[in-house]
């Protein structure tokens, strides 16, 4: 008789049915901790410690029905998100670099994130989500990012045009996605636009200052994605090692390219740029499996755009390390190019980031982590050192 197979998964307690919630409700509570200190370089040695605690509410019915089982109802579901930044956002600044060294550095306090109704997918070919959210991460931000700490490496591809409605800063907004084929053969494209007048409001509803302007404009978004790249339909499936099944830690392989613009009317600038990420499966003799990806995003107008170009890459391995087998080693490089008209003389910051997520459990991560940054602030000054500890719980 062949031995039994196991599926090697993370598991642990689930907050839905702690909490014994009905099928159409779903809860999520994650707390996200990145201590870090810079024992060299910068303008001075120290130490921070920020963290974000998101709610996630997602109600609809048919969150609990296999998607071919929708009925016309089953479609639609509300989604309100609300998060609470404390800790110090400024200490990247402080120590001399340009961007945040922890990407949970966001002014403090309590945020509404988001306020949506959506009709999904699901087995069809037309999405449509109104109401209050950001952009990400529905354009620009690959799955991929989500593995890095770094401000510039995690979230939309360090795009820094003042007032976009980059989470925890939210707007108005449709967006509406079509997939001409529901296998996905010619990709799904999404179009979104926001209304920024209402932007500064709703981030101080609760009382955060929310650490940049008001305007009058609004901004659209046009994506093309595409995840039938090669190897994609094998990733479906677990890991075979032996008798043994491992689940898949790393995101499939995806191509995004994406374009839009702002219109701010406060000031009269009209700022648009290109962007698009590339994840694809690398057969490495290293680790159970692995992702390598590339990131561009090229502002149009480099005299209003503080930064112009950011390019940047890295690799994903699950498992590289012995007896465990649902870890995930994150190598990455971002490099951000300051506008020569608003930061004259200041060249470029580049990052450099080492990680291991440690899967204690499914509730529970570890995350160490090291950083290099060269030319802080676009500078001659000395690269800035940072590691830490970073720390996820979900629930």
């Amino acid at each position: 008789m062949p031995a039994k197979e196991t599926l090697v998964q993370a598991e642990g307690p689930d907050l839905n049915g702690l909490l014994q919630l009905p099928s159409w409700l779903d809860l999520q509570l994650q707390l996200q901790a990145q201590p870090l200190a810079n024992p060299a370089g910068g303008d001075r040695q120290g130490a921070s410690w920020v963290q974000q605690l998101s709610l996630d509410v997602v109600a609809g019915p048919g969150l609990a029905k296999p998607v071919e089982q929708w009925s016309e109802a089953d479609h639609w579901r509300s989604h309100v998100q609300l998060m609470l930044f404390s800790g110090n956002p400024n200490w990247g600044e402080e120590i001399g670099a340009a961007f945040s060294l922890q990407s949970t550095a966001h002014p403090t306090g309590l945020w509404l994130t988001e306020a949506s109704l959506e009709r999904q997918m699901g087995s069809g070919n037309v999405a449509v989500k109104a109401g209050v959210f950001s952009i990400n991460p529905g354009f620009v931000e690959a799955p991929v990012l989500n593995a890095y700490v770094h401000s510039a490496l995690n979230n939309t591809l360090n795009l820094n045009v003042e007032v976009l409605p980059i989470n925890p800063y939210a707007a108005p907004g449709l967006q509406v996605s079509w997939r001409p084929e529901p296998s996905g053969r010619w990709g799904e494209l999404r179009y979104g636009a926001f209304l920024l007048d209402p932007q500064y409001n709703l981030a101080a509803l609760f009382g955060v200052d929310p650490d940049e302007g008001q305007l009058n404009g609004h901004t659209q978004l046009l994506q093309w994605s595409f995840d039938r790249l090669p190897g994609a339909e094998a990733l479906q499936q677990p890991i075979q090692r032996g008798e043994q099944r491992i689940a898949r830690q790393l995101p499939p392989p995806l191509l995004q390219i994406a374009g839009g613009y702002l219109d701010n009317r406060s000031t009269g600038n009209l700022n648009g740029a290109v962007a698009a990420t590339f994840t694809l499966t690398a057969p490495l003799p290293l680790g159970l499996d692995n992702r390598l990806w590339l990131g561009v995003n090229a502002g149009l107008e480099w005299d209003t755009n503080p930064v112009p170009l950011f390019l940047s890459g890295g690799w994903l391995s699950q498992g590289i390390v012995s007896g465990r087998p649902l870890d995930v080693l994150a190598l990455g490089v971002g490099s951000s190019r300051f506008s020569p008209r608003l930061s004259p003389g200041q060249s470029s910051e580049t990052v450099l980031e080492l990680n291991y997520s440690w899967l204690v459990n499914a509730n529970l991560s570890l995350q160490p982590v090291l950083q290099l940054i060269l030319n802080p602030d676009g500078s001659s000054a000395d690269p800035i050192l940072a590691m830490g500890l970073g720390l996820t719980l979900q629930f």
